[in-house]
């Protein structure tokens, strides 16, 4: 699964956004901004329904692609 992210510099760090699902991750570096995003994105696509039977299938790799880069 491939989605994108816009980086920005921000005062005493940075963010990275994904607008197609509307998650953010911060950080000290633009690294850890992207970590960070990548972990909401992981729990958000991810997370078990409450409903739903465990799945044993495996998880989709999910790559996020810088589309912009704010200074």
């Amino acid at each position: 699964m491939k989605v994108s992210a816009v980086v920005s510099k921000v005062e005493g760090g940075w963010v990275a956004e994904c607008e197609e699902v509307d998650l953010a991750g911060e950080g000290t570096t633009r690294d850890e901004a992207l970590a960070t995003l990548r972990a909401a994105l992981e729990d958000y696509f991810h997370r078990a329904e409450a409903v739903a039977p465990p799945t044993d299938a495996p998880r989709e790799a999910i790559e996020i692609v810088v589309v912009g880069e704010e200074p």
